[in-house]
């Protein structure tokens, strides 16, 4: 399981995301880095070209790919696996289709999204928004985080607002990992971005 999961910012035009992505991935160790495409704005031919481009770049680095809702996408193109919305697919249908090997993340919000992840066979969860995220309501807050994170039956990753001084307290309040938009792709250097939120979140492994 990755610890620190990129998702790729809407926003940015696809040569731009691309640029960013090749200068991210080289900077963390084998292992540790997931990439969700997330590009609903964009057309369904977009989209698929967009998810071929990055997953030749993750897979020169061994980097997971998964694609955010769009489980035929994934298909398409072989990806690893999907990030499921709270309103998307059953996730069995999900697992269904893609196999018991595949990747398959789901976006909670509170304790019964969290259940229903468990439950439907979801590899892990993202919870949201930690802080303050610009749209996404109010912040569940570093103890409700906790409180939700230790009562999940599965890997929890923290989302909205995380920044790598957040890591160490994400950590010790059960987080399996962190997941980022803007920390890196809206980094000047998206690269010294990734090395900084990998080297916060593993100053604790060498405290022990």
């Amino acid at each position: 399981m990755f610890s620190l999961y990129l998702i790729t910012d809407g926003a940015l035009p696809a040569p731009q995301l691309r640029a960013a992505l090749e200068r991210a991935l080289p900077a963390a160790p084998s292992g540790r880095l997931g990439v969700q495409l997330r590009a609903k704005a964009l057309p369904p031919s977009e989209q698929y070209a967009l998810a071929l481009e990055l997953q030749a770049v993750c897979r020169v680095h061994a980097v997971p790919l998964l694609i955010n809702d769009r489980i035929d996408l994934a298909l398409a193109i072989h990806a690893d696996g999907v990030h499921l919305p709270e309103t998307s697919l059953p996730l069995t249908a999900a697992r269904s289709l893609l196999g018991e090997r595949a990747l398959i993340g789901v976006s909670c919000h509170d304790a019964r999204g969290l259940q229903r992840a468990h439950a439907g066979g979801a590899s892990f969860a993202c919870l949201s928004p930690v802080f303050d995220s610009p749209g996404k309501g109010a912040p569940l807050g570093l103890r409700q985080f906790e409180a939700l994170t230790r009562a999940a039956a599965l890997p929890v990753l923290a989302l909205g607002g995380v920044q790598a001084r957040h890591a160490t307290a994400l950590r010790a309040a059960g987080a399996s990992g962190l997941a980022v938009v803007s920390s890196v792709f809206g980094a000047p250097d998206p690269a010294a971005a990734v090395s900084e939120l990998v080297s916060a979140w593993s100053t604790r492994d060498a405290e022990h």
